[in-house]
């Protein structure tokens, strides 16, 4: 296979799905500067979608949440959010449709998948986010509850959080998009494994790396 990305559609009921392997010859480390993050997974129809999205500064060892419903335009489509770029062009398409919101070039990008993200939660212990109000979600066969404050969410509490999250107010999707984003970072910075194993990016194997020492020093 030839280095560097090589992109597979797939039509599955009218929608482009993409799937990307990375032949490691991507960014460099040396180049490597400000990095999108997005997880995928299932929202309340069941369509698997961005659903944490997150740039982190590899220089300063900063993040910066960015919301899954931020407007863009996704060629070809009616769809209009973020998240849901994911689904038509994975990672890239994600990054493209950011670029596209906000100026500039594309960032380079890591994609995680649903079940890899359900993984690393599990590998983890659990994802920590604070909740600023209570929550209760329907996911069409439980009822998940949660009460305001810290909370250590398994991978099945974290997916129904991840449906509810749409359905709250402005103010507090703001708040839990910055309390998800730094939970995946803690996440994938406990559970190196993943990054290791990840398809979707146009890194090089140097710079997920370097991503992932920037992670740890985020969590320190």
């Amino acid at each position: 296979m030839v280095a560097g990305v090589l992109i597979v559609a797939v039509a599955v009921g009218g929608a482009l799905l993409y799937r990307s392997w990375s032949g490691r010859a991507g960014v460099s480390a040396e180049n490597l500067e400000r990095v999108l993050i997005v997880a995928a997974a299932p929202d309340e129809n069941g369509d698997v979608v961005g659903q944490i999205i997150v740039v982190v500064d590899v220089a300063t060892g900063t993040l910066e949440p960015v919301s899954p419903a931020l407007e863009v335009t996704i060629p070809g489509t009616t769809y209009s959010t973020l998240g849901d770029a994911y689904p038509f062009g994975g990672g890239a398409g994600t990054a493209e449709a950011l670029a596209r919101a906000e100026g500039g070039e594309p960032l380079p990008y890591v994609a995680i998948g649903a079940g890899a993200l359900m993984d690393a939660v599990q590998a983890a212990g659990g994802a920590q986010v604070t909740l600023r109000a209570p929550m209760s979600v329907f996911d069409g066969e439980d009822l998940y509850t949660f009460e305001a404050g810290e909370q250590t969410l398994d991978a099945e509490e974290l997916g129904a959080v991840l449906k509810g999250a749409p359905y709250r107010t402005q103010d507090l999707r703001d708040k839990l998009d910055a309390e998800l984003g730094q939970a995946l970072v803690e996440t994938l910075a406990a559970s190196p494994e993943t990054l290791e194993a990840v398809q979707d990016t146009d890194l090089s194997a140097e710079a997920l790396g370097a991503l992932q020492a920037a992670m740890e020093r985020i969590v320190q």
